[in-house]
């Protein structure tokens, strides 16, 4: 044994043995390992090819209208993403023939897994923006942007929408500073008649107290009735006494002729008693009389100082009625001077005679105020002494009546006086008020009038379509469960009904106002280029209008759509585009929505060319609003002359006067102006999407747009699979070792 193993024979042999077989090994494992990467390559173009086949079976109906949903059932999709699949491997070409590869699918494991619909506002978004990037800035810049920025008309709107902002904002400032001074006035005629009626009142009782106290003189209630005591006392004796004297006269008239003597003088006596006995009563009476007027005196002395003590109260409620009143008038005045101080400021920039007005606005001096406050503070602080004199008079003395009367009368005289300097102050200033006060009315029932002949004059409905189909077809858009409420829950979204914007021409000054609005943000809004004018010329572009097959081109013929479907064949009748701006759920309600905001526009761009031409008699008055306001009643005529052209189709230039070119605008250009202004609006891809579904019949959601592609396939492993195995679990291989073959799984993701 030990001789074997010292032996040499074979020993090259297995030194080549032991050489050759890792090699051979290695050499292996190297050729199943680049096999394997080659067929998880060739797997993946495969599954991405399958995967772009089964998309490009996309809906044709969708597509005439810029968006691509899948046309496919999910079965189809899954067969046609099976059968490409197969067919772009190596091992389903033919499986006879030898392949260095020969990769195979595994049975049942492909699957197609939608993962986004057209029911989603991003997906929706994206494609209309895919159809739009290369129509929608054209069409935006030459229509619109170009255009206005050429006109000229971005200063005199900005001058415009600023007036009427201002007017509007310094009109409040004066009205409240009227008003209050209003209430402070009424305060003060009430104040000078209670000071008047309290003066004569007091007259009057000062008087009586003095006469009173000239009766009763030194007397008081003690003392006469002492002697009142005393009196009665006297009284009874002398009637006891005359008493007896008749008992004596009875007797002796029984004695006969000789008492006749005694008699005589008994009577004589009684009648000197009887005398005295009535002296004695007229003088009880006097002094029950003097008590009387005492009693009396006392009672009005507390009594007046009783009621001057009320009537104190009175005067200084009212005086903290007045002073507050005035202080707010004060504080809106002095708004009102420093708002001029920057509108003046800011219109000396620029050459609009309409700002004069403001030169011409009502500013009150301090010393208005100052005379004001004192005066009523003076007259209060006097009707206080004259209590402080009431109350400290006991006894009304020709001098203690003299000190309460001039007391009484001092208050009086300032009252006098201030009511005399004041009044036609008042006077003139609500003449002033209520005389611009009825110019403004009149102007507001200039534009109510044409108004109401706008209202009248909205129209478009009956034009296009019947009541009855147009409530069945927005209660298929809008009613219960309907499709926009669908795509607004598809998106996690609220499904209140109508745009956050609603416009109506209902009231003069609101309506004039919010018009000159417009024109700030327009403005503001032309500059601004971004994705939303995108969509918004989808909208114009795939839906129609109130003026759809009305507007004509150059050569006089009608503008109609090149698209694929013509927009004047679809359900809604001319008014898709009113119905994706304002979303209201009739045909009624969008369109006067959409005429209101136009007729606003036009408003503002006509009152801003009066502005620039003003009457100079409105311009004293001083009433900016007024300005304004007549500015706007001529403004909303020409309006409504303007809107009965757009109506009917026709190009309006948008301002002669404030543009240094001709810029027309046709009622889709104002539709178009609307939608940037209100752009941005998550509802208008839910009423686009409702708009599609009622077209189609198609639901959205079903509509599948990106979609997840799994598929499995294998590999034959030729050489040691157990090997291999122990690479399986190191991440190297990219797939999984399943006794002689090794399988791997891919995804794929593919959308439009």
């Amino acid at each position: 044994m030990k001789r074997f193993l010292r032996a040499e024979n074979g020993a090259v042999s297995v030194y080549l043995i032991l050489i050759i077989v890792p090699i051979f090994l290695f050499q292996a494992v190297l050729i199943d390992f680049a096999r394997i990467k080659v067929a998880e390559k060739e797997t993946e173009s495969a599954l991405h090819a399958a995967a772009r086949s089964v998309m490009s079976s996309f809906d044709p109906e969708l597509q005439k209208r810029g968006l691509y949903g899948m046309g496919l059932s999910q079965e189809a999709s899954e067969k046609l993403l099976n059968d490409v699949f197969i067919q772009n491997l190596s091992g389903g070409v033919s499986a006879n023939a030898f392949h260095f590869i020969n990769t195979k699918a595994v049975d049942g494991a492909l699957r197609v897994t939608p993962v986004y619909t057209l029911a989603s506002h991003v997906i929706f978004e994206g494609q209309l923006l895919e159809d739009m990037k290369i129509k929608a800035p054209i069409e935006y810049t030459l229509e619109i942007v170009d255009k206005f920025q050429k006109s000229g008309v971005r200063e005199p709107f900005q001058m415009g929408s600023q007036f009427a902002k201002e007017a509007s904002e310094l009109e409040k400032l004066i009205e409240q500073r009227e008003s209050s001074l209003d209430e402070a006035w009424q305060s003060a005629e009430e104040f000078h008649a209670r000071t008047t009626e309290f003066h004569s009142y007091y007259r009057a009782r000062v008087a009586e107290l003095d006469k009173l106290a000239a009766e009763i003189g030194i007397h008081t209630v003690d003392e006469v009735r002492s002697e009142i005591s005393q009196v009665q006392e006297n009284l009874r004796s002398l009637k006891a006494s005359i008493r007896n004297m008749d008992l004596s006269l009875a007797s002796l008239a029984q004695a006969g002729p000789e008492a006749a003597a005694s008699i005589r003088s008994l009577a004589e006596g009684k009648s000197r008693l009887e005398e005295q006995a009535g002296m004695l009563s007229q003088k009880l009476n006097e002094l029950e009389a003097l008590v009387q007027k005492i009693m009396t005196y006392t009672a009005l002395i507390i009594r007046t100082k009783l009621e001057v003590a009320a009537d104190e109260k009175v005067v200084q409620q009212l005086q903290q009625v007045i002073e507050p009143i005035l202080r707010q008038a004060k504080q809106n005045n002095d708004e009102i001077r420093s708002k001029l101080t920057g509108i003046s400021s800011t219109s000396a920039q620029g050459n609009s005679s309409v700002y004069d007005v403001f030169q011409h606005v009502s500013l009150i001096g301090d010393d208005y105020f100052y005379q004001y406050q004192t005066s009523i503070a003076a007259i209060a602080a006097l009707f206080s002494s004259f209590r402080s004199a009431v109350e400290s008079v006991v006894l009304y003395t020709t001098v203690h009546t003299s000190k309460v009367n001039q007391a009484n009368d001092s208050y009086l005289a300032v009252a006098n006086d201030f009511h005399a300097k004041q009044s036609p102050l008042e006077k003139s200033r609500m003449d002033a008020n209520e005389a611009t006060t009825t110019n403004k009315k009149t102007q507001k029932n200039k534009i109510q009038d044409i108004m109401d002949k706008a209202k009248q004059a909205i129209g478009g409905c009956s034009l296009t379509s019947t009541q009855s189909s147009d409530s069945g077809t927005y209660s298929k858009l809008q009613g219960d469960s309907g499709y926009y409420q669908k795509y607004r829950q598809a998106n996690a979204q609220d499904t209140m009904i109508g745009n956050d914007v609603a416009y109506d021409i209902e009231k003069a000054e609101p309506t004039s106002l919010r018009a000159m609005d417009l024109l700030g943000v327009l403005n503001s809004a032309a500059e601004v280029l971004r994705d939303e004018l995108y969509v918004n010329e989808y909208a114009l572009t795939k839906f129609n209008f109130r003026t759809y097959g009305l507007e004509k081109d150059s050569s006089g013929n009608a503008k109609l759509s090149n698209e694929s479907v013509d927009p004047g064949t679809h359900a809604l009748v001319n008014q898709e585009v009113e119905y994706l701006l304002y979303g209201f759920s009739s045909c009624a309600a969008n369109m006067s929505s959409a005429y209101a905001e136009m007729f606003s526009l036009r408003l503002a761009v006509r009152t801003v060319e009066a502005l620039l031409d003003p009457k100079k008699e409105l311009l004293q008055i001083g009433s900016p609003l007024l300005v304004f306001l007549a500015a706007a009643a001529q403004g909303a005529a020409e309006a409504f002359v303007d809107m009965n052209a757009l109506v009917k189709g026709d190009a309006v230039e948008l301002s002669s006067k404030l543009s240094s070119s001709a810029l027309k605008l046709t009622y889709k250009d104002y539709l178009r102006l609307f939608l940037m202004l209100h752009s941005n609006n998550t509802k208008l891809m839910s009423r686009m999407q409702a708009l599609h579904e009622l077209e189609t019949g198609k639901d959205l959601n079903q509509q599948t747009s990106y979609i997840q592609a799994n598929a499995s396939s294998e590999i034959r492993l030729w050489f040691i699979p157990q090997v291999m195995k122990l690479l399986d679990g190191t991440g190297l291989l990219g797939c999984k070792v399943v006794g002689t073959h090794c399988q791997m799984n891919r995804a794929a993701v593919v959308s439009y």
